[in-house]
């Protein structure tokens, strides 16, 4: 690598800090200052890693200021560094006050409080780099740049949305899935709404829908099967088989939001993924606050079930058992 004006050395921070709770985006950090720092030249001879619980502030400061062999500079990344910072935090700021111009620190923690002496001495000096964790409304947008960015891809908006409800908010599963997809998809440059339903849906729209009709009938028997059906499909993660239904229940009461608010019944068919038709009766089965109940059930089950207090299979069959019997009394008296 050819050698740089030495004035670029000094132009580079000396300090960064990569904090927060969101694992993803502070692996992709580093990953981003490591090749910022250090470029094309050897990790081996420039790069050297502590663990902070572990790590001797002796050892870290001696990495930081012995010479770089056969490059520029030295990055020295301490992990896990919140003990280590809490044990050391006046040496460090001591440090910092002037730090070797040849060592680049990147401390990984889970906190870095603004309101500290070291928070103002690293930015200073060097960078803050937070990882928050996404919102659930940013996940599509996430979704659909990542797609695009780290695999060429294309996401539907569809399909984007299906994936960050069905996943969640946590980054590095919702990467896995995206990479799932693109080997899925092979040579296609466009990731559909089928492709999760496929790949990652967790079931079978059609079936987890079709439990939800079945409820709104008051047929027990066809919804129990139906849900047979969904959890054989997804046995070995509970969690995401009543994601689905979740899912599901989420989307019906939002066409019953839509419809009060003078929605047309095309809308209300893209919102409920089905077809114009049988929109009217789909919606006219259901109040808006029995679904509301009906997802406050699933989510008890889904917590009883990541708590060990209860079981999500038995839980999702007494709530079909609950939902019809309600529906068959409202018709009984109606």
């Amino acid at each position: 690598m050819p050698s740089r004006n030495p004035s670029s050395t000094d132009r580079l921070p000396l300090v960064f800090a990569v904090c927060g709770p969101e694992t993803f985006l502070k692996l992709q950090a580093i990953n981003e200052i490591t090749d910022r720092v250090l470029g094309g030249m050897d990790r081996g001879l420039a790069l050297c890693e502590h663990e902070g619980p572990t790590a001797k502030l002796a050892d870290v400061l001696d990495d930081l200021r012995t010479l770089p062999f056969l490059s520029e500079r030295r990055l020295v990344l301490l992990r896990d560094a919140d003990d280590f910072i809490s044990r050391y935090r006046g040496q460090l700021e001591t440090y910092l006050e002037n730090p070797t111009p040849t060592g680049v620190l990147l401390m990984e923690c889970g906190t870095f409080p603004a309101t500290t002496r070291l928070y103002k001495r690293v930015k200073a000096v060097g960078e803050v780099v937070k990882c928050d964790p996404v919102k659930a409304k940013e996940v599509p947008a996430w979704l659909s740049k990542r797609s695009r960015q780290a695999y060429g891809l294309q996401l539907d908006p569809r399909a984007a949305t299906m994936l960050g409800e069905l996943v969640g908010t946590e980054l590095g599963r919702l990467d896995c899935e995206l990479q799932k997809l693109a080997l899925y998809v092979g040579e296609r440059k466009r990731i559909e709404a089928s492709d999760v339903e496929t790949l990652v849906g967790f079931h079978k729209e059609e079936k987890v829908w079709g439990i939800i009709t079945a409820i709104a009938a008051g047929d027990q028997a066809g919804a129990m099967r139906l849900w047979e059906d969904v959890w054989q499909t997804d046995k070995a993660a509970p969690g995401r088989a009543v994601a689905g239904i979740a899912l599901t229940v989420r989307r019906l009461l939002a066409a019953l939001r839509a419809q009060e608010a003078g929605a047309s019944i095309t809308q209300l068919a893209s919102i409920l993924w089905t077809n114009a038709q049988s929109v009217r009766k789909d919606l006219a089965a259901f109040s808006m606050q029995q679904v509301e109940e009906m997802l406050c059930q699933l989510l008890e089950i889904d917590l009883a079930g990541k708590t060990g207090q209860g079981n999500v299979h038995s839980g999702v069959e007494a709530f079909i058992l609950r939902n019809c019997a309600a529906r068959q009394n409202r018709r009984a008296t109606g």
